[in-house]
């Protein structure tokens, strides 16, 4: 059975979404949304962002979102040509 709904979360102003991704994980669902503030933030399945979850690299642009096809680890592409590997357990 599939669920849609819209969700609502404020962002900065003048903050817009790039890219998101949702994790592959089906008992604690996480969509990572790649901002041009530049920094990745964090919601859950109910459209709640995570406290403390925010990914930031300077003033680099995070510009792909992949998450892992088992663990609730995401690569993240920058827009330098770096690759960076986030996990939410160790954060």
């Amino acid at each position: 059975m599939s669920l849609f709904f819209d969700s609502h979360f404020a962002l900065s102003p003048g903050e817009e979404a790039i890219t998101s991704a949702w994790s592959n994980n089906d008992f604690n669902m996480i969509l990572a949304i790649a901002t041009n503030k530049p920094r990745i933030i964090f919601v859950n399945e109910e459209g709640k962002m995570l406290p403390n979850f925010e990914i930031q690299r300077g003033k680099i642009l995070p510009v792909c979102l992949k998450w892992h096809p088992v663990f609730q680890s995401l690569a993240i592409g920058w827009s330098d040509g770096c690759v960076t590997l986030w996990n939410e357990d160790q954060r």
